[in-house]
């Protein structure tokens, strides 16, 4: 008899409000899980695309540092010439594409 007085389903007020404050919370912490899950995935994409950005970047410095350490002898008086300048020898003979 004292056994079913321990294990008996009684509905008091304050079990009630237990019971709705641990569904809330469950919910709660379900959200907030799913919610940390994909600001974690964004955070990762916007890291792969950083590094993707500094990897281009790092190109760049290696050609321009490259630029800056050549020596400055005839042929890279001839490149600049050609590239920057749009100049040619007399004797060449220039053809034009609509690929550029």
């Amino acid at each position: 008899m004292a056994r079913g007085k321990y294990f008996a389903d009684k509905k008091t007020p304050i079990s009630v409000i237990i019971r709705i404050f641990l569904v809330l919370l469950l919910i709660f912490s379900v959200a907030f899980f799913l919610w940390s899950v994909m600001k974690y995935n964004e955070i990762m994409e916007s890291k792969t695309e950083k590094e993707e950005y500094i990897a281009e970047l790092n190109n760049d410095i290696d050609r321009l540092e490259y630029l800056v350490e050549a020596p400055l002898d005839d042929a890279y008086k001839i490149r600049v010439a050609r590239e920057k300048l749009g100049m040619c020898f007399p004797d060449e003979i220039i053809y034009h594409t609509e690929l550029d």
